[in-house]
């Protein structure tokens, strides 16, 4: 049951910070998402900061490693595989951002806990887009080049994109700006 009720937690913390923020995620609207007493949630978590940090690390790493951590798993071809998923506009909310950088702009310099989170989380992405790079270097999918630039680059772009596309309220231009990333990664196709 413990495991239940933490996994009610965690998914109602993530949405609701993911709507909210952190700032605006009310306890009370968590509780009342997972179906849970607030003496449960004292079993599985010390209180509101440890249930949020719980929940972005382990959703946040989930959509990561559903979305990009699988490409390396796969055989190739690598860059089809990592455009594709820039492309899938299933698994984009452009209404509320990317819950990464949400939660950076609002709490990386308000809480050292929450930082040293985010950078991490931060950290892991860019770390796995250079892993793409460099399996798509080593199939011949791509020209030798500095993976680790071409990885931080690749964040800026599709982390931009996502913010624009909320911005403006339209998906366009997110799509615009990663065909044009797409357009430079070709240009170094092998």
């Amino acid at each position: 049951m413990k495991e239940t009720t933490r996994n009610k937690l965690i998914d109602a913390t993530f949405e609701e910070i993911y709507s909210h923020g952190y700032q605006g995620a009310a306890l009370t609207d968590i509780l009342a998402k997972a179906g849970v007493h607030k003496g449960s949630m004292y079993h599985c978590f010390e209180n509101k900061k440890e249930m949020a940090l719980a929940a972005i690390s382990e959703k946040i790493a989930e959509r990561f490693g559903t979305r990009y951590r699988a490409i390396v798993e796969l055989q190739g071809p690598y860059l089809q595989h990592f455009f594709d998923v820039l492309r899938d506009e299933s698994l984009r909310d452009f209404n509320r951002g990317c819950p990464l950088a949400n939660l950076v702009q609002e709490m990386s310099n308000l809480d050292e806990d929450f930082d040293r989170v985010l950078k991490g989380i931060y950290a892991k992405f860019r770390d796995v887009l250079k892993l793409i790079f460099d399996r798509a270097v080593k199939a011949g999918e791509l020209k030798v080049c500095d993976t680790d630039k071409l990885a931080l680059f690749s964040i800026v772009v599709i982390e931009g994109a996502i913010l624009s596309a909320k911005a403006s309220g339209n998906s366009k231009d997110y799509f615009d700006s990663i065909e044009m990333l797409i357009e430079h990664i070709e240009m170094s196709r092998s």
